[in-house]
Parts: structure tokens; sequence; C-alpha cells
């Protein structure tokens, strides 16, 4: 068993009628981030997943190079996932981001929703 600051604590939607909770955190080597299951109440969770800070940050810099081979890492969502997630907790206590509080729209990347589409005059594909 080992020690975890939880830093990230949300409802398991795939528990199937089961109460439950999927908690991200920092394991006390502070190098090590664990994904946990574990149900309402408890206070021993089920480590599905742990990875070091140092793979995780390797892993997206050979998907943003287009490495094929990296995409299909198993637990790939989870990995990016619980790094943004702990990333951004510690970020944020540490005064590095500030929280934002608009509600998110579910657009790709905001400024280009509100833009009509081009015209025929000003797609070069036609």
């Amino acid at each position: 068993m080992r020690a975890m600051a939880v830093m990230v604590d949300v409802r398991d939607l795939g528990a199937a009628g089961v109460s439950a909770r999927r908690v991200v955190g920092l394991l006390d080597d502070n190098v090590t981030i664990g994904v946990c299951s574990m149900r309402d109440g408890d206070k021993l969770a089920d480590t599905e997943l742990e990875f070091n800070l140092g793979e995780a940050a390797h892993l997206a810099e050979l998907i943003l190079s287009g490495d094929q081979r990296a995409k299909t890492t198993p637990g790939l969502a989870r990995i990016l996932s619980a790094s943004v997630a702990v990333l951004f907790r510690v970020s944020l206590a540490a005064g590095a981001l500030q929280r934002q509080y608009e509600d998110f729209d579910g657009g790709d990347a905001g400024h280009l929703d509100d833009q009509p589409e081009a015209g025929s005059e000003e797609d070069p594909d036609r």
C-alpha cells in the first residue's frame, strides 16, 4: 500500500450501478501518478494504472511529433488525461494558472466557432 495525494476525484461513470469514484494523484515518491478506483466511503483504492511523469511527458512529445506507434500505447487516454488533470491542479495551487469560471462551450478552440463557413470564392480547394 502506498500513500497518494489525491488531486482529482470524480464519479466513475463506468461502475454499472455501484456508487464508485475514480481518483488520480501523485504517489509518495512525487514522480509517479496513480489512477485508482474506489467505492464511495472507502479509504483504500485499487490501483488501475501507475506511470512516471517523465514517461508521460516523453509519450506526449512522441505523439505531438507524429509517431504513429506512440499513439497505440495501452492506456494512452488515461495516461494523458491523468497527467493534464494532476499538472493542472499542481499549477493552479502554485499560482501559475488562474481558474476559469466560464462554462466550457464544447468547441475545439473557441474562436473558430464564431466564424461563418468560407464561401466558394474564399475556398482555394474549390
